[in-house]
C-alpha cells in the first residue's frame, strides 16, 4: 500500500472562506447597483403608455381627415365634421385634421374616453391640448389649466395643424415619468 508522501503538496478541493466572502460582497455590490434599474419599470411603462396614445390620436386624426377630405372640407380653416351621421357637427377640424378642443377636437376622435386614467388641458386658442396621468396629478377624468399637468414632466402635447398641407403633431415630455 503506498501512502503518500507528507513532503508532497496536497491537491485543493472546492474554494476557500475568504475566497467566497469576496464573491458574495463582489455580488452584493453588483446587485445593489443594478437591481433599481431593472426593478423600476414604471417610469417605462408610462413612456410607452404616452406614446401609445400619442400614436392612437395620430391614427384618429388622419381618420378626421379622410372623413373631411371625402366631404370637400379638408381645405377649410375651420369647419366640424359629422362623424357618425346623425346630422351633427361632433368633431371641430382644422384643415381637415382635429382641433385641439377638449370638447369637440381630437378629445371626441379619441372616443372622449378619459375619464379616470387622463387629464387634459387646452390653450386658449385650441390649438393643442395637453395630455398626462390622472395618478401624477392626483385628479381623475377632469379637465385642468396646463400648469399642473406641465408640471409633472410626463405628458405629450397635441399640435393641431396650423396651415392648409400641415399635419398635426405631437410633443412628449418624459423626464418625470
Amino acid at each position: 500500500m503506498n501512502l503518500p508522501n507528507s513532503s508532497e503538496p496536497s491537491l485543493q478541493n472546492g474554494f476557500t472562506l475568504i475566497e467566497l466572502i469576496i464573491v458574495i460582497v463582489i455580488l452584493s455590490t453588483l446587485a445593489v447597483t443594478a437591481a433599481p434599474k431593472f426593478l423600476d419599470l414604471n417610469g417605462d411603462a408610462k413612456i410607452a403608455v404616452l406614446g401609445s396614445v400619442g400614436g392612437a390620436m395620430l391614427s384618429a386624426s388622419k381618420l378626421v381627415y379622410a372623413k373631411s377630405a371625402i366631404r370637400g372640407q379638408n381645405s377649410l380653416e375651420l369647419s366640424n365634421i359629422d362623424i357618425d351621421g346623425d346630422g351633427s357637427s361632433d368633431i371641430e377640424t382644422r384643415y381637415g385634421y382635429p382641433s385641439g378642443s377638449r370638447n369637440s377636437g381630437i378629445s371626441v376622435a379619441m372616443s372622449g374616453s378619459f375619464e379616470k386614467d387622463w387629464i387634459w388641458s387646452t390653450d386658449y386658442r385650441r390649438t393643442k391640448l395637453y395630455l398626462t396621468f390622472a395618478s401624477l396629478t392626483h385628479t381623475s377624468g377632469a379637465y385642468v389649466n396646463q400648469v399642473p399637468i406641465v408640471a409633472t414632466n410626463c405628458y405629450l402635447i397635441y399640435y393641431r395643424a396650423e396651415n392648409l398641407g400641415s399635419t398635426p403633431r405631437i410633443e412628449y415630455t418624459t423626464s418625470g415619468c
